[in-house]
């Protein structure tokens, strides 16, 4: 009988690999003993069946339902399915060959010592073959699967692999492979290797791994050669895995188009031998190299929140756009780069103060390059653009806790034209470098350039260095606001002719405090007081003694803010003549603060300190309540207050050291109230009135250290004070009162205070 060819099926030896290759194959179809001929009929085989070849021809179709099976050849439009079965190829053989046919494997289970199944077409075909497997394994000597020019494969789940030295997993010369769903290609050689289909031209060479990973034991998860021209997608949590950290190698004057899509990976990318690759990261994540060789040219973009760590040298066209981002991890060199809010990071952040030097051809668009420097060392990263420039670009500089031993001038960019991209820094326009802010500054230089630099002649205190200050200047304040006069603590002890009792009262307080002392910041408090006294025998003395708490809230703007939790007890002693009028007030109050500060700096990022402190004061009041004609009644009074604030050294944790020494405060006060009584009957009576008081703060000389700079909390000065209330007694044990406040000096201001009380007497 005349021989007949079904399909490709040998090979030529081309180095350490066998290349497929058009030489006819011939099987003798009238020999029973060499194969099962399926001509255009559907045959079924189940595991009764002894395993053998099969040969499907001229439309035939053939059904493999836990089967054991031989060599498969299926050719001219015929059909293979497979819903489990093991096919063990003969020595030299292929395990299935499906040429210009179909096929649905499911469960397939495929060894050969040559190639696993071939996915083709005849020599003089003009269309391939298709085929889906799912959940199947396809192990070859040489090649796992091999597919040629216009032929498309599905794998779902599946495993594919290349088992002896120099072998791959998946031999693409030509042809559409989708790869998803878990399935794992691997190859000593290589995991993919993607050549020409030099009998095809124009014929499309894609792979897409779509949850999928690759790997080479011995080489590069993927090789493009031979002058290939390919598409290759890596999508959705896709991984190469390549020895020596190869993922992708194109070589031989070769062509890709690579996109990285929600994937993450770890190795490198090389492009040699005059190659071309156009590299387009998604969503995707890169940590390793770019390697391209003199004479080859490689492009990458990136987008939609791309990573890209490592290094991009002699790359000649750099897209960054879509907030992504390229972390460089050395000196770098690329060609034209165009940012549209991308982002270019001088070193990751974990690394040590380690500064790079990024050289541009061109640069366009808009984005951030994040720097850092050190004005002690003169060291800072350097971004140097060549040619042309366009567009605005932030320069987002590390800030520091630490200060510069020795300021000076800190270039950071350096264009090729003074008429091109402009810089500023990012944020607040601010470094911060310890105790102090800079600004940036540009020049023009020498042959028609321009540089942009951190000038230490800007400096201001820094977002830290104003948290100090403020917490260490807040806790008179606290104090003060805790601290209550003898109307405001008690109500109106003159109801009931000075009666033992116990009262609770409620305040709150803002303060607003001026860039004069030092630092600015806004501070509001809250809190609460108890206390209970008890007259002495019959002498118009009460000793009582006093508990609380409070809590305020600092804003220094800038998304810096500080709190202090403050925890309050001491004596109290009140006499009260009713015949003269007389009374005297005196307090004496311990307290512990418990500080916290949160400082955002010049970066973004965040750093935050905190200590305890105690404190102790007294105060003392003196007056007299005088009445007058129809209930009205004025009352003049001095006040003489003192306090001592504990000295404390703590550092936040970006390095800078706090050191304040102890605070002091000695505050006189003198004023009047005036008001009126009003009876209702029944005992009740209620007493509005009014304050006025001049205050002056004696104590101007409380120092606090930030880095070894000296700095003077000064709020001294005088400031008006004026109130206003109300004390109501509603019968012989009850007074409540409310009390408002406000209060304007030179470094102070209290827009407003208020407190609500009520005490019963027994």
């Amino acid at each position: 009988m005349k021989p007949e060819v079904f399909s490709f099926c040998r090979v030529a030896s081309t180095g350490s690999f066998r290349m497929l290759v058009a030489i006819p194959a011939f099987f003798m179809l009238g020999s029973p003993a060499l194969a099962v001929i399926v001509d255009n009929s559907t045959l079924d085989v189940d595991s009764t069946v002894p395993a053998t070849d099969y040969l499907v021809r001229n439309n035939g179709v053939l059904n493999l339902t836990r089967a054991s099976t031989q060599n498969l050849n299926v050719v001219s439009g015929s059909t293979l399915n497979i819903n489990g079965a093991t096919v063990n190829a003969e020595p030299g053989i292929e395990g299935i060959s499906i040429s210009d046919s179909r096929g649905t494997l499911v469960q397939a289970n495929v060894t050969s010592d040559w190639i696993g199944m071939m996915v083709n077409r005849s020599f003089s075909s003009t269309q391939g073959s298709t085929v889906t497997a799912t959940d199947s394994q396809f192990r070859g000597g040489e090649a796992g699967i091999q597919i040629t020019a216009l032929s498309h494969l599905t794998l779902i789940g599946s495993e594919v692999t290349g088992q002896a030295a120099g072998s791959v997993g998946l031999n693409m010369i030509g042809g559409e492979v989708h790869a998803t769903d878990g399935t794992r290609i691997s190859g000593e050689r290589a995991g993919v290797r993607m050549v020409n289909d030099s009998s095809v031209s124009g014929s499309s060479n894609t792979l897409v791994l779509d949850g999928a990973s690759v790997e080479g034991r011995n080489g590069p998860a993927i090789e493009v050669a031979r002058g290939a021209n390919v598409s290759i997608e890596v999508l959705n949590n896709s991984t190469l895995q390549g020895s020596a950290d190869q993922l992708l190698v194109v070589q031989e004057a070769s062509t890709a188009a690579v996109t990285v899509g929600s994937s993450t990976l770890n190795g490198n990318f090389a492009v040699t031998g005059s190659s071309t690759a156009d590299f387009i990261f998604d969503r995707g994540h890169m940590t390793g190299d770019v390697l391209v060789e003199d004479g080859s040219t490689a492009s990458v973009t990136l987008q939609n929140q791309s990573q890209f760590t490592g290094s991009l040298d002699k790359v000649a066209g750099v897209n960054i756009n879509d907030n992504s981002n390229w972390t460089l991890t050395g000196d770098d060199s690329v060609g034209a780069m165009r940012m549209e809010a991308g982002r270019v990071t001088f070193g990751a952040a974990q690394e040590p103060a380690t500064y790079y030097r990024l050289t541009i051809g061109s640069l366009a668009g808009t984005g951030t390059f994040e720097m850092k420097g050190d004005f002690a060392s003169g060291e800072s990263d350097f971004l140097n653009v060549l040619g042309q420039s366009e567009g605005q670009f932030d320069l987002a500089v590390k800030a520091s806790g630490l200060d510069a031993l020795s300021p000076q001038q800190l270039t950071l960019v350096r264009t090729g034209t003074t008429d091109g991209a402009n810089f500023a820094l990012a944020g607040d326009q601010r470094v911060d470098v310890g105790t102090w802010s800079y600004g940036l500054a540009s020049r023009e230089i020498e042959g028609g350039a321009k540089e942009w630099f951190l000038d230490p002649t800007t400096e201001v205190i820094s977002p830290g260095a104003r948290s100090v200050l403020a917490l260490f200047n807040t806790a008179p304040t606290v104090w003060y606001g805790e601290l209550s006069s003898l109307r405001s603590r008690m109500g109106e002890l003159r109801f009931n002719g000075g009666q033992s009792g116990g009262w609770i009262r409620t305040y709150g307080n803002k303060y607003n405090v001026a860039d004069g002392s030092g630092v600015g910041y806004q501070q509001s408090q809250q809190g609460l007081s108890l206390g209970a006294d008890a007259r002495v025998g019959e002498s118009q003395v009460l000793v009582g003694v006093l508990a609380g708490t409070s809590e305020s809230d600092l804003d220094l703007n800038r998304g810096t803010s500080g709190t202090v939790k403050s925890y309050y007890v001491g004596p109290y002693v009140t006499w009260l003549d009713s015949d003269s009028g007389y009374y005297f007030d005196g307090v004496l109050k311990f307290n512990r603060f418990r500080n916290e500060s949160k400082v955002r700096l010049s970066d973004g990022s965040r750093t935050k300190g905190d200590y305890d402190n105690w404190g102790m004061g007294g105060s003392a009041e003196f007056g007299r309540h005088i009445k007058l004609a129809d209930g009205y009644f004025v009352e003049p009074f001095t006040q003489l207050s003192a306090v001592q604030i504990q000295g404390k050294r703590y550092t936040l944790n970006n390095d800078m050291q706090a050191d304040g020494d102890r605070m002091r405060s000695l505050l006189g006060k003198a004023g009047a109230t005036f008001g009126r009584n009003f009876g209702f009957g029944n005992g009740a009576v209620a007493q509005p009135y009014v304050r006025a008081a001049i205050a002056h703060e004696f104590a101007s000389n409380n120092e606090v250290k930030v880095n070894n700079n000296v700095f003077n909390n000064d709020l001294s000065g005088s400031r008006a004070e004026f109130g206003a209330g109300v004390a109501v007694a509603m019968s012989a044990q009850w007074q409540v009162h409310a009390d408002f406040d406000y209060a304007k000096g030179e470094h102070i201001e209290q827009p407003w205070g208020a407190n609500v009380g009520v005490r019963y007497s027994w």
